[in-house]
């Protein structure tokens, strides 16, 4: 039996996270979920779950929202010194294909950028 795979989904659009949840549970993976509206909810959580050794295996973070955007949530997981960034997946969502968002996108460790929506199809290259 596959392990069950810890997912933080960082997403204000409801609508967004409502489909991603459907096809996290649709893809056959075991997943145990955590959500958050914004970055700054995000890495509470992300600091919070990895003291107590239970990181999340695929972080899944839009680009654009309020509080702290995607951006900003990466470039605070990267000048933490209590987390290793190096060491979560993260997939960069977004409903932009912008060529800036993308550079900006290179400039961190992130594992693949995703034009949203997101499918089963999509969601296969990492999960």
């Amino acid at each position: 039996m596959e392990q069950t795979k810890r997912v933080l989904l960082v997403d204000d659009d409801a609508a967004a996270a409502f489909i991603t949840q459907r096809l996290l549970r649709q893809s056959g993976t075991e997943v145990d979920l955590l959500t958050a509206r914004h970055g700054r909810e995000a890495l509470d959580i992300v600091r919070e779950k990895c003291q107590k050794e239970q990181c999340p295996e695929l972080i899944l973070l839009d680009i654009h929202m309020p509080v702290l955007d995607g951006f900003g949530f990466l470039e605070e997981l990267q000048n933490s010194a209590d987390l290793n960034s190096a060491a979560l997946r993260i997939v960069l969502l977004s409903s932009s294909t912008h060529a800036l968002d993308v550079a900006k996108a290179k400039e961190y460790p992130v594992f693949d950028f995703i034009e949203k929506p997101l499918t089963l199809e999509k969601l296969s290259r990492f999960l």
